[in-house]
């Protein structure tokens, strides 16, 4: 039992089940774990599923990982759970795993809204399934490194999230092309994240190290043909600093098409945004 929690519950009468939803939501308590619940209730463990079990069934509390529980607000009962980005944090902390809000979903967070994701992607420091909490599909990809990654915390309603930064979230989506619904949609958000506000070079060409080279290429390519960002020189300079083979512009396509001799990857297919 968290501080708040404690103090909540310590100034407080007994806690009847049917009360427990509005309880935690006077309070500004945003989850609890099965434990909390038993105690908070005075209960054993084993019957907490029962006594919640009408307020599952009427959408006032929600279980977006087993042992722990979110109430939901009155606004977002007819979703059937709160909005992705309220849940993230203590679904990510319950289950002791590092994250951060990713491609698409950082990329509308950055203001790239083109294309509104169907998904919420997020990376992780281990391997977590897929799930949909009410109206929100979660889509989890392993990430090394993500303790190392450039991040923001965005300030939520139930607290705070961690999102990619610009730099990392350009790389993110011309590493994975697949993820973001391929290279005519990863150029239009990197014409959409550069034109919200100007990219920090140093700062990309810092977070680039833990990137495949691929990942530079493509992206020097599409922000030089695409986009008017200054310094781009620096990242050039970071790619010709490693020794590897010509890349590919689209693994999606034929690896056949010319070579693009400043940044040494095969364009084996025209581009197309349509921002």
């Amino acid at each position: 039992m968290n501080n708040q929690l404690e103090y909540a519950f310590i100034n407080s009468g007994r806690i009847k089940a049917s009360e427990i939803v509005n309880w935690l939501l006077s309070h500004g308590i945003s989850s609890v774990t099965t434990d909390d619940l038993a105690t908070l209730l005075s209960i054993p463990k084993n019957h907490v599923p029962q006594r919640m079990a009408a307020h599952k069934r009427r959408n006032e509390i929600i279980t977006p990982a087993q042992g722990l529980w979110i109430p939901v607000s009155p606004e977002y009962m007819t979703w059937g759970a709160p909005p992705a980005i309220e849940i993230i944090n203590a679904m990510m902390n319950y289950l002791k795993t590092a994250y951060y809000i990713g491609w698409l979903s950082a990329a509308e967070l950055h203001g790239a809204s083109h294309n509104a994701p169907q998904v919420f992607q997020v990376a992780v420091s281990k391997a977590i399934r897929d799930r949909a909490v009410g109206r929100s599909r979660f889509h989890f990809f392993f990430r090394e490194h993500i303790k190392q990654m450039p991040l923001i915390q965005i300030e939520t309603k139930s607290g705070m999230v961690f999102v990619s930064s610009k730099e990392t979230t350009l790389l993110d989506i011309n590493n994975d092309i697949g993820i973001v619904g391929g290279i005519d949609n990863a150029a239009n958000l990197v014409i959409e994240l550069c034109d919200v506000s100007g990219t920090d070079m140093d700062a990309l060409v810092k977070v680039s190290e833990l990137y495949p080279l691929t990942a530079l290429r493509r992206l020097g390519f599409l922000l030089e043909k695409f986009t008017k960002t200054p310094g781009l020189y620096k990242l050039k300079e970071a790619c010709e600093k490693r020794n590897a083979s010509t890349s590919i512009l689209d693994p999606q396509w034929s690896p056949v098409g010319y070579l693009d001799t400043n940044w040494k990857i095969k364009v084996n297919r025209e581009v197309f945004p349509d921002v």
